[in-house]
Order: structure tokens, then sequence, then C-alpha cells
């Protein structure tokens, strides 16, 4: 490592160097895209159906309503991220092909970075090909690239990425160029997710790492006084960088802590945060399990598939953070032999500060929060094994042991994407890793529900009741599921325990609205869709809900009202144009239809 400026290499060596960097993303490139190919056409799944398909029902184009409220000075939350589908949808409607193809570019950019980034470090080819290699086919980063709304991670990481190899220019050549450049990214970063604000902490770890000096000769762990030190002495020397660097990253943090509030909650998990702490080392340590042996891959993580420490005399979670403490002296013994190998693992454990509930947040662990932290892991392994490369004797075999690694976590990813395919491969594959997450067990039971598989639907709603009683998606799906027995009494009880505890959803109140219709209490009903009026995606469901109402009791005007502000709302709800086309078709002379026309809940 080190910043100082190079000489200028010769034209025959820079076209060399050019030849081999091209070659090497070109190779790049080329494996991103056959490893994850099979996942072109996955379908819409989990928060795919809010963050994109009702998105696209409602024009598409309004996707880049955010972002032009973020920049006339409103508030927004990841407008980069929602942006970015409606690029997707100019291209393929809300075919999913394209939504997985722009996945698949935006990770291969990543993946050419993570080469850029680490060529530069290791002031070669060979190491940085294996760096990005790795990033770019670990089967981690499924959770990120073929899930559609991981977009939010690979978009984020893409600009931490970018931001940080254009840091790395500054510092090589001292154009102020690159050092706009890594401030332009910095926003992009944080309005995709949030977790980009960590991109001051990369370059700051950089420059303290690059500060702490130690006798080359005879290698050992450096005092802490000396650490600290560098750092005060990189803040000293750069502060014109980093104060800027500073005030942005409070006022994004600020943004989105105290008006967009985001998705963080008031309670830490187990409690207390020294409780959540205890939990996220052992959350730490299975990300290095994870990282090290991606066999038993989840989508879930949530209550109660990875349970939370509530105890001080939780051994798992003490022996994990006496792991963790070694690791973390690992990682600072490496500034004095492998100054490479410790940036890696500072790297990593930096990446992770925005998820490791230190804001408590509602999702305590996943497998994407790892899509830029993955980096400085991988950075850190290859600088490890890197001077075994050059071993006479020993690198045959190491170069062996890497490609064949390269091959498994290859397949694994080819074969992960399967498991992506629709909703119900992956809830199963779920619920078979982790049969006590709660949320997985609901999800899938609503696949089976969907399908009007309802005996197999209702066997895991009601196990995912049994975990967690208190799961209303759960109720609200087991309300449904009674709905379709034609049983509006048994769904009525559900779906108002569901709403007694999330009162702020809208689907079970479309469904108690119908149950209530099938018992023949329209005022009921009626009130319930109006209830829903002023919640959009859910609204133009209400309204066409409203519609077969006012059309069953003779309020014809009213009706053809409804449907038509149904469609306004979403233009492309069948049900509605249906409902609307009938009604105008089947109305008498008097304007009173002559049939029922159809209801529409999601």
């Amino acid at each position: 490592m080190g910043h100082r400026k190079r000489s200028r290499p010769s034209r025959q060596e820079g076209s060399r160097w050019l030849h081999w960097t091209l070659g090497a993303i070109a190779g790049i490139a080329i494996v991103t895209g056959v490893v994850y190919a099979n996942s072109l056409h996955n379908e819409f799944l989990f928060d795919d159906l809010e963050t994109i398909v009702e998105l696209g029902r409602r024009g598409g184009y309004e996707a880049y309503a955010p972002l032009r409220n973020l920049l006339r000075g409103g508030l927004a939350y990841r407008p980069i991220r929602t942006a970015s589908y409606a690029f997707d949808y100019a291209l393929s409607g809300l075919d999913p092909w394209g939504y997985h193809l722009s996945n698949i570019a935006y990770h291969t950019l990543s993946a050419v970075f993570v080469f850029l980034i680490a060529q530069t470090l290791f002031a070669r080819v060979r190491p940085a090909i294996v760096t990005a290699l790795i990033f770019a086919v670990h089967p981690i980063q499924t959770d990120s690239v073929t899930y559609m709304s991981g977009r939010r991670d690979v978009l984020s990481g893409l600009f931490v990425l970018a931001g940080f190899y254009a840091f790395l220019r500054y510092r090589r050549s001292a154009h102020r160029g690159y050092l706009a450049l890594a401030m332009l990214a910095y926003p992009l970063a944080f309005f995709s997710k949030e977790s980009g604000i960590i991109l001051p902490l990369l370059c700051f770890s950089y420059d303290l790492v690059e500060r702490v000096r130690v006798n080359a000769r005879r290698p050992s762990v450096p005092p802490l006084r000396e650490i600290w030190r560098a750092a005060l002495t990189a803040f000293r020397d750069d502060r014109l960088l980093y104060l800027p660097f500073l005030i942005l990253g409070a006022g994004l943090a600020s943004y989105v802590l105290f008006l967009v509030r985001g998705t963080w909650q008031r309670s830490y998990h187990g409690g207390t945060f020294w409780l959540a702490s205890l939990t996220m080392a052992r959350v730490f340590i299975h990300y290095i399990t994870l990282l090290l042996f991606p066999v038993r891959l989840s989508a879930d993580y949530s209550y109660n598939a990875f349970p939370v420490t509530t105890s001080w005399t939780d051994a798992r979670a003490l022996i994990a953070a006496v792991i963790l403490a070694a690791v973390g002296y690992g990682v600072v013994s490496c500034l004095g032999w492998r100054p490479l190998a410790a940036f890696g693992g500072i790297w990593f454990f930096v990446a992770l500060l925005p998820v490791s509930q230190i804001v408590p947040h509602h999702e305590m662990m996943a497998e994407h929060y790892l899509y830029v932290p993955s980096v400085g892991f991988f950075l850190m392994v290859v600088a490890l094994i890197d001077p075994l490369l050059d071993h006479p004797r020993l690198a045959p075999a190491i170069s062996i042991g890497v490609a064949l690694a390269l091959i498994l976590l290859s397949l694994r990813t080819v074969w992960r994407n399967r498991d992506w395919k629709d909703d119900l491969s992956l809830w199963s594959q779920t619920v078979r890793v982790a049969p006590e997450a709660a949320r997985a067990r609901n999800n899938l039971g609503g696949a089976y529900l969907r399908r009007g598989q309802l005996a197999l639907a209702q066997e895991q709603l009601e196990a995912a009741l049994r975990i967690r009683p208190d799961l209303a998606s759960a109720r609200a799906n087991l309300g449904k599921l009674y709905l379709d027995r034609g049983a509006p009494e048994r769904a009525e009880l559900e779906l108002l325990e569901a709403l007694r505890l999330k009162g702020n959803e809208m689907i079970p109140r479309l469904w108690l609205g119908v149950a209530y219709v099938r018992k023949g209490q329209m005022a009921d009903a009626e009130q319930q869709f109006r209830s829903v009026l002023s919640s959009p995606p859910y609204d133009a469901y209400a309204y066409n809900n409203l519609g077969a109402i006012f059309a069953r009791s003779g309020r014809v005007a009213e009706a053809k009202s409804a449907f038509r502000e149904a469609l306004r709302r979403m233009p492309d709800l069948a049900e509605a144009a249906d409902n609307l086309s009938r009604l105008e078709r089947l109305s008498g002379p008097e304007g009173v239809a002559a049939s029922p026309v159809k209801r529409a809940a999601p």
C-alpha cells in the first residue's frame, strides 16, 4: 500500500498494463453474466410486488417521483434506487427480465470497480482478478443481485466502490477531479441505500493504515497509542477533506433518522444495547462463516430463524464475542506485516457499522447486508494468500485451489439462483433451512394460498402462528384462506385480530370489506373500503370494490365514477376495466345495473 506518486511507466509498459486490464475487465464481465444468466426469468418476489409491480401498475415513470421530490427540496426515501426502476420499466414493462438484466449489469460494474481498487492496492493484476472474481461469483451476493429489490444494496455498493476508487486515484495523482467524483458518489450511494454513509470511513481507514508505521524487519502489533496518533495525524493533515465529508454525513444521517425515518425502530433486539451487541457478535461470526462456507443460505433471518440473545449467560454469544475479539486482534496485528490484509479486515467491520444495531433496525441481519463488507473480507483473504502465489513450490497448488474455489462458488450461485425462481421455491427452501422462521412460514403459506392449495397453506400459516402468535400478516393470510373457503365469519375474526395487531395494514382491510360483503353487511364493507382510499397503491382496489357495492345497490353513476377513479390510479387494473365496461353495457335506460359486477381485492 502507499499513495505516493508513482514514476510514469514507459509507453510499452503502459500498453501492456492497459491490455491486461481491459482483458481482465472483459473476463470479469463474461463470468458474471454467465453465472447469473439463469436468473433472468425469475419472477417478482416478496418486496418486489410493492417496490416494482405496484409502482409499474401506476404508470412506471412514477418511479421518478421520489427523485423529483428530492431535487425540489422535499423528502424521499431511496430515490436513486426507485428511479432506476423507471429505466427498467421502459426497457421491459413489468416483464422481470429487464430488472434482472439491470441488476446483473450493476453487479458487473461493481465487480469491475473491485478489480480496479484491488489492482491499485496490490499494484498487480493477478490478485486483483482473483479478488474481483470471488466478489462477482460468491453466492452470498444472490440476496442482492438475484432478488430484484436487492437493487438498493447493489446500487449503493456500486457508488461506494466507485467513490472509493476515485479517492484512491486522488491519493495517487493528487488530481482534484477524482476528489470531486468521490464527493459526488457519496450522496448517490446514500440515496440508493443509507449504508452508503460509510464511504468517508473507508477513505479514512485507508489513510489510517497508510500512516501506521512499524519496523518492517520485526513485524509486531502496533501499540494503540501509535494507531491513535496515526488517526489524529490522518484527520489533521486532511481536515479540509474530511470536514466536508463529516458535515455531509451528519446531514444525511439526520435526514434519514429524523425526517424520512427509514426503517429504524425504537427498541433494541433483546431489550438493551448491550444485549443487542452480544447478538451482533453472533451475527458477525455467522457472516464470516457464510463468506467462508456459503452452504446454508437463507432469505429470512427474522423471528425466530436466528434467536436473539436475551441474557448475559448466553454461552453462544459469549463465545462469539471472544472469537470476534480474536479476529479483531488478528486484523490489527496484520498492520505490522500485511497492511493490505489489515485494511481489508478494517473495511469489513467498518462497512458493517450501519447494520450493527447501533441505531436499532427492524431487520436484525440479512445476507444482502454483506454486499459491500464482503469486498473487504475478500481483499483480506487474497492479501493473506498472495505471497504464496509466488512461492516456487506452493504456487501451483494454491493456484489450483483458488481456481477450484471459484468454480465451486460459481456453481453454488447458479444453484442458488434457482431457489429465487418464484415464491414457492424460495420460501420452501427457506423453511427447510430455517424451520423456526415465522415470516418464512407465513410467506410459504401465502404462496400456497395464491395457488389455491388451501390445506398446505393452512399448515404453514398455523405453524407461523405457533412460532409467533402476534404475527399480523399470518393472521391476515389465514383470514383470506377462510374467505376462499367460503367462511366469512371465521375470516372476519382472523382479519379483525390482524388489524388489532397492526392497524395500519391496508390489505386486511380490503379483505375484511369483502368478508362483510359476503355477509351482507354493506355499510360495514363500505366503511372498510373508504378507510383505504388515502393509501396508494391499495386505493385503486378500494375504489373498484366500492364501485361493486354501488352497482349492486343501483347507484350506477357513483359506481362508474369509482371504477374510473380506480383506473386513473392504476391503469392496468383489469377488474376495474371489466367492471366499468360491463356496467356501461348492462345498465338500462334508467341507468340501473342489470347484473352484479366483479369485486377485486389484492
